[in-house]
């Protein structure tokens, strides 16, 4: 694998492109993303130090599915596709973990799909804090969890909604005292406490990956 920098906001790959490469992130953060006709931002996920990405168009051959961008300054590892290629058939276990991971990808897809059509903004966004906390946060030394980077406006991103109505449902969560909040901050006493307080789906099992271990 090559190493190659990106800087804040470059593309990795746009929607539509062919795919030649696979993806590690050695360093930073990548967005992952779509967009309206009208030009508002779906984000699908903020890909952390470790993760793979890019490996669907390798497998069936068909185009990019969505963008992904730099956030903030990159650095990834780079697997061309005839390399990737020639690891997939010689090596039995790798094809047997790919699965495991796009498995796990399409739990949390299913997942998503059903609170977006059955749960309201206030228990969408309460699950979505408590799977952010799970995965990235980190404990304060009163034993909060801590959310750091995360705007209105990219929580908005993240389901679909607005900055204001995410403002609105935010305030919500605080009044209740499961959360306390600053620009780009956002603290969570106790993140059972937070999903325990919203409605959720049967057998709707927080899947997250884990960047603490």
């Amino acid at each position: 694998m090559r190493t190659r920098h990106y800087g804040d906001g470059e593309a990795v790959y746009m929607l539509g492109e062919e795919g030649h490469e696979l993806y590690m992130v050695a360093s930073g953060k990548i967005r992952s993303s779509n967009y309206t006709l009208r030009g508002k931002e779906i984000q699908y996920a903020v890909l952390q130090a470790g993760d793979c990405f890019g490996e669907l168009s390798l497998i069936d051959g068909l185009c990019r599915v969505h963008s992904t961008y730099a956030q903030g300054p990159a650095d990834l590892l780079v697997l061309h596709k005839r390399d990737f290629d020639e690891l997939y058939t010689t090596y039995p276990e790798i094809p047997v973990q790919i699965n495991k991971l796009l498995s796990c990808r399409l739990r949390i897809a299913h997942t998503t799909v059903d609170e977006a059509t059955a749960l309201s903004m206030n228990d969408r966004l309460a699950r979505l804090l408590g799977r952010l906390a799970y995965s990235v946060g980190v404990e304060d030394e009163h034993g909060a969890t801590v959310l750091e980077g995360f705007t209105h406006q990219n929580l908005a991103r993240m389901l679909g909604s607005n900055r204001e109505g995410i403002s609105r449902e935010l305030k919500k969560l605080e009044e209740a005292g499961l959360l306390r909040r600053s620009y780009g901050r956002v603290e969570i006493p106790d993140i059972n406490s937070l999903i325990g307080s919203c409605d959720g789906l049967v057998g709707g099992e927080q899947l997250v990956p884990d960047y603490h271990s």
